[in-house]
């Protein structure tokens, strides 16, 4: 009888299921079986959905290698050119493929030499411009309210998610006031899930030339520079004794980045710094003030699978971290041409629901050099603040 009434749930929810909408037969089944299996299997499954469904994952990079230029050049190597995915299997039916910020995936590119127009001034990279000014520049109102369009030219959608427009709005955005809001201390965290990701030349065992270096080096930049009080984390949430373990690394830091967050209410920016993993021949770096400079990327959880929204997931900030990424976004792709990657955006939370301003970085890749990592924290500190410091004092002297 149970096996009956297992067999009709699944009938029932291929069918009827959003997910039969955007994804085939073909994909959505063996999810399905997954989920009912787990839910029978393990009863405790549905009252801890997401520390099990991260697990699944976190032996994993971030993005499993699928940011957007690894998507593109694993379409192209398919011989699908039109930038959907579709037929490669690579991504449902909205996905982000061939795009603008993705085009240029070596060091060929040049990135805060020029000026800029904007709003029709030119502006140089130190000048703070607002993002609705620059969206104009970029952008018509068309664009920003056509989830494709966004998809196709800025964000890159995993293929484990659905986005619709209630999510994705360009004006929604762009009509956020994410200016920081009293002077009190601490007003930064910065912290590392995966504490031991490395570079190209890292020393082996020396935590000063992993990510832990590079967040450092930003919140030397934002203390020094900007005047910012900025809290570093560098607990080892990757790490269970001596060994690296990271199975468990986002309910670890989960447990510690909530108390810091409780004890510190001050704090309204945090940033989880990662390097992301791609193809061993893939190098994200660009020119920027004539030096090699690693490519970032913001990651944003969505608190969505393919079948919608996950309600087990309550992301309160969701709507304030997209725009969050989007206006450092525009910052950079003004400033920095080349610099900034496509906003990735999956399905859970990565530990992005305790605040608005928060934001999972990426900072190249482990094919990138530990300079060209350190070299990002000067244009992304200025892109930061331009978002969140008042005008007058969003560009700091050195």
């Amino acid at each position: 009888m149970r096996v009956l009434i297992l067999l009709l749930w699944i009938l029932v929810s291929l069918f009827l299921s959003p997910a039969s909408l955007t994804v085939n037969r073909e994909e959505a089944l063996p999810r399905l079986l997954m989920k009912a299996a787990e839910s029978i299997v393990d009863p405790g499954f549905t009252m801890d959905y997401e520390a099990q469904m991260m697990a699944k994952e976190e032996n994993l990079e971030i993005t499993g290698g699928l940011g957007a230029d690894s998507i593109r050049g694993q379409m192209l190597e398919n011989g699908d050119s039109s930038g959907n995915g579709k037929e490669t299997g690579e991504a449902p039916e909205s996905t982000a493929g061939e795009t603008e910020s993705s085009e240029e995936t070596t060091s060929e590119s040049q990135a805060g030499n020029n000026s800029v127009t904007a709003g029709g001034e030119i502006v140089s990279p130190s000048e703070a411009v607002s993002a609705q000014v620059l969206a104009e520049n970029f952008y018509s109102k068309e664009q920003l309210n056509d989830v494709q369009y966004l998809l196709d030219h800025v964000f890159c959608l995993d293929p484990t998610c659905t986005v619709g427009g209630d999510i994705l709005n360009g004006e929604t955005f762009l009509n956020k006031d994410l200016k920081l809001t009293g002077t009190d201390a601490p007003q930064v965290l910065i912290y590392h899930t995966h504490s031991q990701e490395e570079y190209a030349d890292s020393t082996p065992g020396d935590p000063s030339m992993t990510v832990q270096g590079v967040g450092d080096e930003l919140a030397r930049i934002l203390t020094e520079k900007y005047g910012l009080s900025v809290l570093h984390n560098t607990t080892h949430f990757d790490m269970m004794e001596g060994e690296l373990e990271r199975s468990r690394a986002y309910s670890y830091a989960k447990q510690e980045i909530s108390q810091i967050l409780e004890e510190n209410p001050t704090i309204q920016v945090v940033i989880d710094l990662h390097r992301d993993g791609v193809p061993d021949d893939l190098h994200l770096a660009t020119e920027v003030n004539g030096k090699s400079t690693a490519k970032i990327m913001f990651f944003n959880g969505l608190s969505q699978d393919l079948d919608g929204p996950i309600e087990r997931l309550p992301n309160p900030y969701r709507e304030d971290n997209l725009a969050f990424s989007f206006q450092m976004y525009l910052q950079a792709k003004a400033a920095y041409p080349g610099f900034c990657r496509d906003i990735y955006l999956k399905g859970y939370r990565y530990n992005l629901h305790f605040r608005p301003r928060s934001v999972l970085l990426e900072v190249g890749a482990q094919t990138n050099t530990y300079e060209e990592a350190v070299n990002a924290m000067e244009p992304f500190a200025d892109i930061l603040t331009k978002v969140i410091l008042p005008a007058e004092t969003g560009n700091g002297e050195d």
